[in-house]
């Protein structure tokens, strides 16, 4: 056969990928092959992704990148390149982002490969800074991904891709070890992250490293409001005096010290949905708070009352009533709040309706921030949303690890706010809980429900807390049956079909797995089931 062939000068920076030459395959590689000995075109445009991605690096607790190598050859010639293939699967739905960066602490100056699967798009982004207008798709020109897709099914988001190592007027990805920045949203929209961890990966060894994570509480890659910052916002004078005066505090309680955190066996994940399992198989269980008033006969509208949430963990209170208000029915009320925790951790105060996590709502502040509200929405990381700007009403809020090591959060709320869980001069109910080190995650056994009457003192001291069987934190003993662990049904009754399941395999080692059943096979004799499983 003749073939009349057109050789056209070609920009090195130009991709150029056998699949798209429209020559039958034969002479297509005869082609390709003349074309790369007579340096038309790059070697590099032979190399493609194999059909497997064997190394893995965990994004975050959620989220899984399947990765491998097309390392440079010597055939490259004076421009060596490589090729990056990539999968991430994000157990959630939502926008998906993996972005190079010079430090993995470091957003501004980025390049990121988001997905948007409302879109069915995949593209290069500019992280020029903090709000959505300054995340910017890179010009067509450099859209030079290729095999890219992103898809949903069976409640996991999943983005493919393959992208050059080497790319003119881009940060060069390294054939050793990089930082890389991780995100996802908590929609399919563009938006505030759900969730974000910065790691290190050895590409050529397979070896990854976590570096930073990020979660809500802190300004983030999409916020078009908030600025992403490790500088401490300063307390106020009333705050700062209130810090000073903690091992005072600690002394005339005698709150026994919390043991050390890195000793404490504890698994602290964000799970990976909100009806996840407990270990017991009580449908419904209960759970005694203990709660001790140290401030009996005290007016806790002029001096600070205090009430000892757990060994270790100290909350101190304030009402003020602005003059001529009357407490009962008042406008402006507000409350000044004090956590101390004996060691550094994040803590937590919630307000509930029925002393239940789902739809509380909560203070939340980790050290390096700034205290913040939320909404509970499940007891998963990104179920725990920021409540909007205009809702963060908070006073006189900061959170500090003073010389004693001990955590110290305070802020100042308004009682009655629009749109939100009242806190009444009467009783109420609360949920405190705090993490075993400054990291948002989840936070185990160390959370609690109790009921506190504002206006009077030590009057309320406990209260038993209905738990939500799907709370993977709650460890509840069934009554006058003694199963041994072995064989205890680990998912608590939950269909582990639909969602995942949890089984303690000993302590500080936790697995999870849910099963994949096709449409229309039976789970007992099924033909090509599989299993999702976590350590």
């Amino acid at each position: 056969e003749k073939y009349n062939i057109v050789l056209m000068p070609m920009p090195r920076a130009m991709k150029f990928r056998p699949s798209s030459l429209l020559f039958p395959l034969p002479f297509a590689a005869v082609l390709l092959n003349f074309l790369q000995r007579n340096n038309l075109i790059s070697a590099q445009s032979s190399k493609s992704c194999p059909a497997t991605l064997t190394n893995i690096a965990l994004l975050d607790d959620n989220t899984v990148l399947n990765y491998a190598l097309v390392p440079s050859t010597a055939a490259d010639g004076d421009a060596p390149n490589g090729i990056l293939c990539g999968r991430v699967e994000h157990y959630g739905e939502g926008w998906i982002a993996l972005a190079a960066a010079e430090t993995a602490d470091e957003m501004v100056g980025g390049e990121a490969i988001i997905g948007l699967p409302d879109e069915s798009s995949v593209l290069k982004y500019n992280l020029g800074g903090f709000s959505v207008d300054l995340v910017t798709p890179m010009a067509e020109s450099m859209q030079t991904l290729w095999d890219e897709s992103i898809v949903q099914e069976d409640g996991k988001t999943i983005m493919t891709f393959a992208k050059w190592l080497v790319e003119e007027n881009e940060l060069e990805i390294a054939e050793g070890r990089n930082d890389f920045l991780f995100a996802s949203g908590s929609s399919n929209t563009l938006a505030y992250h759900a969730a974000r961890m910065g790691i290190s990966v050895d590409l050529m060894a397979g070896e990854w490293d976590v570096l930073t994570t990020t979660t809500s509480t802190e300004a983030a890659m999409m916020d078009e409001t908030t600025t992403l910052t490790t500088t401490e916002s300063a307390m106020t004078t009333d705050v700062t005096t209130i810090a000073a005066a903690t091992t005072d505090i600690a002394t005339t309680t005698e709150a026994p010290m919390m043991n050390d955190p890195t000793t404490e066996a504890t698994i602290a994940t964000s799970e990976a949905a909100s009806t996840e399992a407990a270990t017991t198989t009580d449908a419904i269980a209960t759970t005694l708070t203990t709660t001790t008033i140290a401030s009996e006969g005290l007016d806790c509208t002029v001096d600070f009352c205090e009430n000892e949430l757990t060994s270790g963990y100290l909350q101190r209170y304030k009402v003020n009533i602005p003059e001529g208000q009357d407490p009962e029915n008042c406008e402006g009320c507000s409350i000044l709040m004090e956590l101390i925790f004996e060691g550094e951790a994040w803590l937590s105060i919630g307000f509930s309706e029925d002393g239940n996590m789902i739809g509380s709502e909560a203070v939340i502040g980790v050290p390096g921030g700034t205290p913040q509200k939320y909404i509970m929405n499940g007891y998963a990381l990104n179920l725990v949303e920021l409540l909007p700007e205009e809702q963060q009403t908070l006073t006189d809020a900061g959170i500090t690890v003073n010389e004693d090591g001990q955590t110290v959060m305070a802020f100042t709320k308004l009682m009655s706010e629009p749109g939100e869980i009242e806190i009444v001069y009467g009783e109420n109910r609360f949920l405190w809980a705090h993490g075993n080190d400054a990291t948002l995650a989840h936070h185990g056994n160390n959370r609690a429900a109790f009921s506190l009457d504002l206006a009077a003192a030590g009057a309320a001291v406990a209260e038993e807390e209905v738990t939500d069987p799907t709370d993977p934190s709650v460890e509840v003993e069934e009554d006058s049956v003694n199963v041994p662990d072995a064989i205890q049904d680990p998912s608590g009754g939950q269909d582990c079909t639909v969602n995942f399941c949890d089984n303690e395999l000993t302590t500080g080692f936790l697995q999870k797995y849910r099963i994949n059943v096709p449409d229309g096979q039976d789970p007992e004799t099924c033909d090509g089931c599989t299993i999702d499983m976590e350590l």
